[in-house]
């Protein structure tokens, strides 16, 4: 099939196919004395089932396109309604818009997508009201999917940050990371969990010797940085890997299922390494959220010391990390559609407890005692995702000040 510049885009040739239908159903309805508004007077007057004269009613109704995209009936059901219509009299020039508006969104179809279910994927993006309940269905799907083939899955992800002023014109960051209900679906060698590096907005690496672990009996050089008292006991077996300044954290292989389930919980301090004025390589603050493994839920939260003159509240912005290029090339990732929206969480008294993380409390509380920062100095926001698809991450930002001359 050769495409022209001169074919209608999707977003206008489904709008145009949208009103046909509508249109078109609409007109035959009212000629046959059928209530469009009615599915029980389109079934009794045309002799439908109820199924199909929900739908037929529901087009001419509704007003998000997508719904309208999303209810069309089959080819059967359209052959039924057409026909139903002829006997109940109405002319054949009502019936040939009819059948033209049904001809076009085939056709619609053929040209854009080239079969229904993407086309439902496509139109979507025509529904703000409703998107994001329609994304949600999509990535559940995909977590699904990943958790097949992957061989592992996570109840929440949970990201916990706190940024607060140091003594030399820089930050300091509390970074917390946790995997809770972590589980296996079948015996898996490894599982990444956790990363300890710093990188710049460039994705070059970022010369730091100053990150410390916040429980002390994980400050050792190669120890994984856990937070002992909020993880699963006995501890999960943590394999360490080095290279080039970079440690990852595995999850060794172990039982399969609930009996094998564990919590992971790494929290770490990094201080008087964060930029508090732009450079050429980091022109934004803000702490990042990876999301490496299938999870029903990430719930990412900062806390942001009241004296700092960032505008807030922070943007979430939510990228991919499918590409053949790694970091630095990787200058621009892909933006993915987020329609959750950041809560303002407020100031004192902090922190704001979420019950899908039981212990939220103490180990916030711990994060602030470690750094001695009073938690009614601050100020909290929070997102949450459902079904976050990996490999993705997302960010909490805000713009760094320029340095005064």
């Amino acid at each position: 099939m050769v495409f022209s510049q001169s074919q209608p885009t999707f977003e206008t040739h489904a709008m145009e196919v949208v009103r046909g239908l509508r249109g078109a159903f609409s007109e035959v309805l009212l000629i046959a004395g059928a209530d469009p508004s009615d599915p029980r007077a389109i079934s009794e007057c045309l002799g439908l089932n109820k199924g199909l004269a929900w739908k037929i009613s529901k087009i001419v109704q509704a007003e998000d396109p997508f719904v309208v995209l999303q209810q069309m009936p089959g080819a059967p059901g359209l052959r039924m309604f057409v026909r139903a219509n002829e006997r109940a009299g109405v002319g054949d020039k009502p019936l040939g818009a009819v059948k033209e508006a049904i001809a076009e969104y085939d056709r619609m179809i053929t040209l854009h997508s080239g079969d229904r279910a993407t086309m439902e994927i496509m139109g979507s993006t025509l529904s703000p009201s409703s998107r994001q309940q329609i994304d949600e269905q999509h990535r559940k799907q995909f977590f699904q999917g990943a958790s097949s083939i992957w061989g592992v899955q996570a109840r929440t992800i949970l990201k916990l940050g706190l940024v607060g002023p140091s003594d030399h014109k820089t930050l300091d960051f509390v970074s917390i990371n946790a995997l809770i209900d972590l589980k296996r679906l079948r015996q898996v060698a490894s599982w990444p969990l956790a990363v300890r590096h710093a990188i710049n907005d460039d994705g070059t690496q970022m010369t730091t010797n100053r990150i410390e672990a916040i429980d002390g009996r994980f400050s050792g050089p190669d120890d994984p940085p856990l937070m002992a008292d909020f993880c699963s006991q006995p501890l999960p077996e943590i394999l360490t890997r080095t290279s080039d300044g970079q440690s990852s954290f595995e999850l060794a292989g172990g039982r399969v299922g609930n009996t094998g389930a564990m919590t992971c919980v790494f929290g770490t301090v990094q201080r008087s390494d964060i930029p508090f004025f732009a450079t050429p390589e980091n022109q934004w603050g803000g702490q990042i959220a990876s999301c490496d493994t299938p999870a029903e839920l990430l719930i990412m939260d900062m806390y942001v010391h009241s004296s700092l003159p960032f505008p807030m509240p922070p943007e979430a912005v939510w990228q991919s990390h499918m590409s053949a290029l790694p970091p630095p090339l990787e200058q621009d990732p892909i933006q993915l559609p987020l329609h959750e929206r950041v809560q303002d969480l407020g100031s004192g008294p902090l922190p704001v407890a979420t019950p899908e993380v039981k212990a939220y409390n103490k180990l916030a509380r711990a994060a602030f005692d470690r750094v001695g920062w009073d938690p009614s100095e601050f100020r909290g926001f929070r997102i949450k995702l459902v079904y976050p698809p990996c490999p993705t991450s997302l960010m909490l930002r805000y713009p760094l000040p320029e340095r005064p001359r």
